[in-house]
């Protein structure tokens, strides 16, 4: 029989208190390492939410412009202005010489077809139309109302565009809408809402987007005091300014105002967008931006054509009227878009 020893047990040794001290220390030295990484990497995490989202918010709201001017609508830019006075509108070419030639080219034009007295009261009427008009001025060639682009200060924009689409289907809202760019109030904020960085400077204002798609050929401007017609949405907030810049072909310059340029207030080729804002860190941030139309390059010109037919100027005016019995583009089609 193996017999128990005291000697034997004595000799197995644990850890001593100076070791169990360092292991401890750097146990202690670990975990705070790894602490000190995971807040930064916390730290850093935040700091990209709130950068992506200022990002994000400048980025949504000139998307959204770039998205409405690119489809600015008006016929001039494939037609030209249905003009009564001159006998180019109707066929009758003043260029031509005692051959009947063309006095440019020397091809033969065709002799003018002569417009009867009551075809011809019908475009004065027409035209008469949208004398009064805030929204469109005159009529194209085709009897198509052209719009009249808006802009009494540099921080306001309004203009016609095709890129409305509707969100139901059967809506009473036509693809065609008149939008304004402006600036509007700060908005009001709760207790419960972000509390602001103290670095934001107060009485900025706030960049908003009205629309009024439901009547596009209403006779009067966009009120923004009408929440009823005039849809309102605030795609930037803490704006200190804000101004726009309209494309002069001719001179090949940046104006601040449309009257200032041929045709300006029917027929635009490029806009800049100037706007500084702060971001909700109270960082303060610029930025300028070139926005182009869809529609080509090309100058329409008049040519020697037949004048319009009676049923094609009616889908103006018929055009106005409808709309503004049904309130909706009876003619497009919905495509399922929802922007």
């Amino acid at each position: 029989m193996k017999r128990f020893s005291l000697t034997s047990v004595s000799n197995n040794r644990g850890f001593t208190l100076i070791e169990i001290l360092i292991a401890i220390t750097i146990l202690a030295f670990m975990t705070m390492g790894v602490v000190s990484i995971t807040q930064n990497a916390a730290d850093t995490m935040d700091r990209t939410t709130v950068l992506n989202k200022n990002n994000l918010q400048i980025e949504t709201a000139l998307s959204r412009f770039e998205w409405d001017f690119s489809q600015i609508y008006s016929p001039l830019y494939f037609s030209s202005v249905l003009n009564l006075s001159s006998a180019d509108q109707f066929g009758n070419s003043n260029d031509r010489d005692a051959d009947g030639r063309d006095d440019n080219t020397g091809k033969q034009i065709a002799p003018a077809t002569p417009v009867s007295p009551h075809l011809q009261e019908y475009y004065q009427r027409l035209i008469q139309r949208f004398e009064q008009n805030q929204h469109f001025g005159s009529v194209s060639r085709e009897g198509l109302p052209i719009p009249r682009f808006y802009s009494p200060e540099k921080t306001i924009f309004e203009f016609f565009t095709s890129s409305n689409r509707r969100k139901m289907e059967n809506t009473r809202q036509s693809h065609f809408a008149w939008v304004r760019y402006s600036l509007g109030e700060a908005l009001k904020r709760d207790d419960n809402d972000e509390e602001k960085s103290a670095e934001i400077p107060p009485g900025l204002k706030t960049l908003v987007r009205y629309y009024s798609a439901d009547d596009p050929y209403d006779d009067k401007r966009i009120d923004p005091e009408d929440v009823e017609h005039v849809k309102a949405a605030v795609l930037l907030e803490n704006v200190e300014s804000l101004e726009f810049q309209y494309w002069n072909i001719t001179s090949r310059k940046w104006e601040t105002s449309l009257t200032s340029i041929a045709g300006g207030e029917s027929l635009l080729r490029g806009v800049r967008l100037l706007i500084t804002w702060y971001d909700s860190t109270g960082y303060k941030r610029s930025i300028s931006r070139i926005y182009r139309n869809h529609w080509p390059m090309e100058v329409p010109q008049d040519t020697a054509a037949p004048a319009p037919t009676a049923a094609g100027a009616a889908a103006g005016t018929a055009a106005g009227s409808t709309a503004g019995a049904d309130g909706g583009d009876t003619t497009g089609t919905d495509d399922g878009d929802t922007n």
